[in-house]
């Protein structure tokens, strides 16, 4: 039995590799056109914002450029790393900045008219107020209807990490880089990592997580995987904005656990590691981040928080080459999608909820309205009625959109 079981695992993962092969030869396509002077284009602009953020962003341009079957060019006139271009594979072989011309009217959005007659247009998303398009996070191309729900316990995971696969592909040397800090670390599957976000993030958008909270899951997953077995070096790699509180505080609690990092030794952890947000946006601490970025989505398991766009980016990344559902743990915030559709669920069962929680039919949609802090198994959202409250997530199903893709419109 367990062998049918195996043999059955083994082709849906061969289909679903075929599958994201086949998705990235097609946004390969879209942006490498034979002759760019004619092809239709789309810049994208974004705010001044971290790694994980500006990502985030492109990827919401890279959608609007799927959709609209568009080059995606990408204003880099005032990103906060300006050595990004060299840390991962150009977004366009044959297409650059330079082949636009010097005034781009900025798009309003899909439902703009005529606008598919016009050459260039900008996608300017440093306001809130910019273009509304149906070609945002949460919405999964028609042409994958029929093969990703099947083959993928979260679609929308996999197709949001297909698009962030693409933008994030490493330069050959940094894939070199990564390979040797692994090698150096003896960072042998299967190992852990977790990402620790600390520093300016607790100012207004996250509260402090102890490090017992990151390791716990941690902790029952080597249980689960090794449990007892002898002279086995559980080992988990961090990734912090705040390393040198961090380390000492793990190694002293966890004394049975070896925590590695991206670091040349303890003295240098102890005396520089202590990062700011303008260090993170130096070159150097670019190329660090980019690698800390692949070795926490190349684990057998990961931690982190999703209030987090590093957080989510990994989690996203582990998606782009596998099924990664219960390879990854947040123990914060569900997955969110910024400028992306909420979150909808259908009813499969009745629910009567108590004080605090929401009522609702079978066959009814729930809005999640809140992504902050809730265990897996229960959520927060608004019922059909306009009702609010929590409700226990096994009593639903969620609800995939899937959108006419215009550079995706034929079929796999």
């Amino acid at each position: 039995m367990k062998f049918l079981v195996d043999v059955i695992h083994n082709e849906s993962q061969k289909e679903l590799s075929d599958l994201g092969n086949e998705v990235q030869k097609r946004i390969h396509k879209l942006q490498n056109p034979s002759d760019c002077k004619t092809a239709k284009k789309l810049v994208c602009k974004f705010p001044y914002c971290g790694l994980g953020c500006q990502h985030h962003h492109i990827g919401n341009c890279l959608l609007a450029a799927l959709g609209t079957n568009r080059v995606m060019l990408v204003d880099y006139s005032s990103v906060s790393y300006p050595g990004i271009q060299k840390v991962f594979l150009p977004l366009s072989d044959t297409c650059s900045m330079e082949d636009l011309p010097k005034q781009v009217d900025e798009w309003k959005g899909d439902l703009q008219e005529n606008y598919e007659h016009i050459q260039v247009v900008k996608l300017d998303l440093t306001h809130e107020g910019s273009a509304n398009t149906r070609f945002k996070g949460l919405t999964i191309p028609k042409f994958l209807e029929e093969k990703v729900e099947f083959l993928h316990d979260d679609p929308n995971m996999w197709w949001i990490g297909q698009v962030m696969g693409y933008l994030l592909r490493p330069s050959p040397w940094i894939s070199v880089r990564v390979q040797q800090i692994k090698r150096k670390l003896n960072l042998n599957h299967p190992y852990v990592s977790i990402h620790v976000r600390r520093t300016d993030k607790l100012i207004e958008e996250a509260r402090k997580f102890e490090i017992e909270e990151y390791m716990d899951p941690v902790v029952a997953w080597y249980d689960s995987q090794v449990g007892n077995v002898c002279n086995y070096t559980r080992r988990v790699y961090v990734a912090s904005d705040d390393l040198a509180s961090v380390i000492p505080d793990a190694r002293n609690k966890y004394p049975n656990y070896d925590f590695v990092y991206n670091a040349v030794d303890d003295k240098k952890l102890l005396k520089d590691m202590k990062q700011t947000v303008e260090s993170r946006q130096a070159g150097d601490e670019l190329v660090a981040l980019a690698c800390d970025l692949m070795i926490l989505s190349q684990s057998d398991y990961f931690v982190g928080t999703y209030s987090s766009n590093v957080g989510r980016l990994v989690t996203q990344l582990m998606h782009s080459s596998s099924d990664a559902t219960f390879r990854s743990r947040s123990i914060d915030w569900r997955m969110t999608y910024h400028r992306g559709l909420p979150l909808t669920y259908r009813a499969v069962e009745d629910f009567s909820g108590g004080k605090g929680e929401l009522s609702f039919f079978a066959g009814e949609t729930i809005v999640l309205t809140s992504s902050v802090e809730f265990p897996s198994y229960k959520g927060f959202g608004r019922n059909e009625a306009g009702q609010e409250g929590s409700f226990p997530m096994y009593k639903v199903e969620q609800m995939l959109t899937f959108v006419q893709y215009l550079a995706l419109n034929d079929t796999f």
